[in-house]
């Protein structure tokens, strides 16, 4: 098979290429075995994948929305001392890498859970650091107690308060990460935190539906709509419009939909909403996500 043979099979989506030189079934391109074997053939010695790559090899997607139908980005931790590997298409960083920091998956090493959210809540954009560290800790795979006790050694240390910001910012029960992005633009708008996964029940306690994350004095709750459940067609629509008549009638929660044009766009058309329907007025502080 020569290259224009598997540039034809990744255009038709049968593979996909996530390193130079390296392609992967499309089918088996979620399956963690597959993503371990694929990494270990270009894996320098003595290093472990990181950041964007551990998130992906361990499970959790924190492609920013730009880059979601690419392949995750190819990254390593070396450690001090040894030499940082030339490939073009890795970004390699060179860190101090206890024993403690590394676990094996699928014979790969790959920086712990705890090591992975911390790296992510420093070294990317708050948006970004947040889905990572709301994400693995739903999953169970750290835990809010464990980040804040690793934190306290990297006192002083480069954007190590970024990342306790973001840790104090989470919230586990996050179910996904356009939630967590909704959340932090309310906060960096200077809305208070809402409480999160609001459950609503019938007479018999039974639980109804469960919001996204509101503010229930005033029953006013923010509703994250990706497109794969919310916008992909005219009857997700119809449904949603529906569910949250219901809502409005049976519980009185008022409902605002955001996408992630609204909640990652410049305009400040979420907050104006909000404002209205809360009664409230103050400017808003948006800080760009870079």
């Amino acid at each position: 098979m020569d290259d224009r043979d598997l540039r034809e099979l990744c255009a038709a989506g049968e593979l996909i290429r996530p390193s130079k030189g390296l392609y992967v079934p499309a089918h088996l391109a979620d399956d963690p075995a597959t993503r371990a074997a694929a990494l270990r053939l270009v894996l320098p010695a003595g290093a472990a994948v990181a950041r964007e790559t551990a998130a992906w090899l361990i499970g959790v997607d924190v492609r920013p929305p730009g880059r979601w139908q690419a392949p995750p980005l190819l990254e390593c931790l070396v450690p001090l001392g040894a030499v940082r590997p030339r490939r073009p298409d890795i970004n390699a960083f060179i860190s101090d890498l206890p024993t403690d920091d590394v676990v094996d998956v699928g014979g790969i090493p790959c920086t712990s859970p705890a090591r992975t959210a911390l790296d992510l809540a420093r070294y990317r954009p708050r948006f970004i650091g947040l889905a990572a560290v709301d994400a693995l800790t739903h999953a169970g795979l750290t835990s809010v107690a464990q980040l804040e006790h690793a934190l306290q050694p990297l006192k002083g240390h480069r954007f190590v308060r970024r990342a306790r910001d973001v840790v104090d910012l989470c919230e586990p029960l996050t179910e996904s990460v356009g939630e967590s992005w909704t959340r932090l633009r309310l906060v960096e708008a200077g809305f208070p935190r809402p409480e999160i996964q609001i459950s609503l029940r019938d007479q018999r306690g039974l639980e109804v539906y469960r919001l996204d994350m509101g503010f229930v004095e005033e029953k006013i709750a923010m509703e994250y709509d990706g497109v794969a459940h919310h916008l992909r067609t005219p009857q997700q629509r119809s449904h949603d419009d529906e569910q949250r008549a219901h809502i409005f009638c049976g519980w009185g929660w008022r409902t605002v939909a955001a996408t992630a044009q609204d909640v990652l766009g410049a305009r400040p058309l979420l907050e104006g909403t909000l404002m209205e329907l809360l009664g409230v007025s103050f400017e808003v502080r948006r800080r760009p996500w870079e």
